[in-house]
């Protein structure tokens, strides 16, 4: 079975996961992990016990914007920064070979393949990964200083669902998308996560201490699991 409710399907093994989960992940649709040596053949069963709780959770996704049927969406012809104050024209060029991306002012110029916009695609959203890096290093630096919160290290990825985390040995792993939420919001993020470096967890002391550097936590938490909403399609 490689479809369910029209939805492209994967099934994934993984050795520690101790239960079967069902995922519905934009961009890439409907995807089963299960524990090591689980029988394949159980999975339409499963899928037909979860059919409803995949329709509603479809309908919520699609509702904020979110494409799950895994098809290459269409190349930007602009790219929002909302957290730099950015607005970037991205223009295409055709060449053979490999996708190569030059940043000229409030131009972006994407050089590759025209036959090819997945190619095209994938480079814009590498050079995108890296501008975010380039945003969020000094930006964490710098309010890690200002709160006395040190961190052990930094890494930028583009991550289907989390914002943010931290772990036991201070890294902070940050969400490239985070180059599309207001500034307000990437801050609140940064704030969340090095109150982590003191506690791991989020306990009444955790909420304490965030509260403590930004009173309106509660309201901006709120921003923050709406923000997917502001992710362009082509790199959700």
């Amino acid at each position: 079975m490689t479809e369910y409710l029209g939805l492209p399907l994967s099934v994934r093994d993984n050795p520690r996961a101790r239960r079967v989960l069902v995922k519905l992940i934009p961009g890439q649709g409907l995807q089963v992990v299960v524990p090591r040596g689980f029988d394949p053949g159980r999975v339409a069963g499963i899928l037909a016990s979860k059919r409803s709780w995949i329709e509603r959770t479809r309908a919520v996704l699609e509702a904020d914007g979110a494409d799950l049927t895994g098809r290459t969406p269409d190349l930007p012809d602009e790219a929002a920064f909302r957290a730099t104050g950015r607005t970037c024209r991205v223009d295409y060029l055709d060449r053979p070979g490999r996708t190569t991306v030059i940043e000229n002012g409030p131009r972006i110029l994407v050089r590759g393949p025209k036959d090819d916009p997945a190619a095209l695609l994938d480079g814009l959203v590498r050079f995108t990964t890296a501008k975010a890096r380039e945003f969020l290093l000094p930006r964490l630096d710098e309010a890690s200083r200002r709160l006395d919160m040190p961190y052990s290290a930094l890494r930028v990825r583009r991550q289907r669902t989390r914002w943010g985390s931290c772990s036991a040995r201070g890294v902070i792993s940050l969400n490239a998308k985070l180059l599309f939420l207001p500034a307000e919001l990437v801050d609140h993020l940064l704030l969340h996560e090095l109150c982590h470096t003191r506690h791991l967890n989020h306990s009444a002391q955790y909420w304490a201490l965030v509260a403590s550097h930004q009173p309106d936590f509660v309201r901006l938490e709120k921003a923050l699991n709406r923000g997917i909403a502001d992710v362009p399609r082509w790199f959700a």
